[in-house]
């Protein structure tokens, strides 16, 4: 590894400790400078171009282009800020960032719904489902609450530590903070502080909760993912016409412009305008 990357990986780990960030950032540079095969100061916007032919000729998306792109540049501003002999960043927005589609969210329906969790028996499990369906929170976020971040007096809500390591509070609905407190009364005595632990007493991790929803899925053949149960938080609270503003909040986006895609999943000045369109249609056809 280039001294420049070893140096870049020891900053992302003090600025973000309990954050995936820096495994993804790292992975991202790792990537790049094998297929470049040269030093940090050696690189141009030319070889920026041809990085992005290489990785859509072998069927990247370019949400995969442009997140790889964006840790290439934030490695070079962080040298630019850390070194007095700071090198230019290759990457220049306007030129190299690719345009891209903007798919709707995709949530479960309601009969998945209730199917998967008519399946669910086991206390942990329910909880640590009933809290991406019921309060929107990320897989990620599920796995990093630990037992002080649980608050049930009144209002019940959680301390979730989201994507960045910034904090946001969710507030637990009446069924979440049911079967959260029904796991948390069953929960194994153990040193961990972690709220969702595995078999052996330990924090449970991303994968092996997402195995767990798989394993659920391929159990009674409906196939959603834990994005998905948030997507379906976002599309309900949508429906009950919660602002736009306090969703935001409540998923923890930085920017509105991705909340704003709820919207357009549930448009229901759309919808109601046209069930009275199309009830003029058919009287006039009577």
């Amino acid at each position: 590894m280039h001294p420049e990357l070893t140096q870049f990986e020891s900053w992302l780990t003090c600025q973000y400790p309990h954050s995936s960030v820096r495994k993804h950032y790292i992975s991202d540079l790792a990537l790049f400078f094998s297929w470049a095969e040269k030093p940090p100061s050696a690189v141009t916007f030319h070889d920026v171009d041809e990085y992005i032919h290489h990785s859509l000729s072998k069927g990247l998306s370019p949400l995969t282009v442009n997140r790889r792109l964006s840790s290439l540049r934030t490695f070079y501003y962080f040298l630019c800020i850390v070194n007095d002999d700071s090198m230019p960043c290759p990457v220049i927005a306007k030129r190299h960032f690719l345009r891209k589609p903007q798919p709707l969210p995709r949530d479960a329906s309601e009969e998945q719904i209730k199917i998967i969790f008519a399946h669910i028996h086991n206390p942990r499990d329910k909880a640590i489902f009933t809290l991406m369906l019921e309060c929107g929170l990320r897989v990620g976020e599920v796995r990093n609450l630990s037992i002080e971040d649980v608050l049930l007096d009144n209002p019940p809500r959680l301390r979730v530590h989201g994507k960045g390591d910034k904090q946001r509070i969710a507030y637990l609905s009446p069924p979440a903070k049911e079967v959260l407190n029904n796991w948390l009364t069953s929960r194994p005595t153990t040193k961990s502080r972690a709220v969702f632990i595995s078999e052996q007493g330990k924090r449970l991790s991303v994968s092996g909760i997402q195995f767990i929803l798989k394993e659920y899925c391929r159990e009674t053949g409906v196939h959603i993912t834990c994005h998905q149960l948030r997507h379906t938080f976002g599309r309900r609270m949508t429906e009950a016409k919660l602002p736009i503003a306090a969703l935001q909040k409540l998923f923890g986006h930085r920017s509105p412009r991705t909340t704003q895609r709820y919207i357009h999943l549930v448009n229901w000045f759309l919808r109601d305008e046209y069930n009275h369109a199309i009830k003029r249609v058919m009287e006039s056809l009577a």
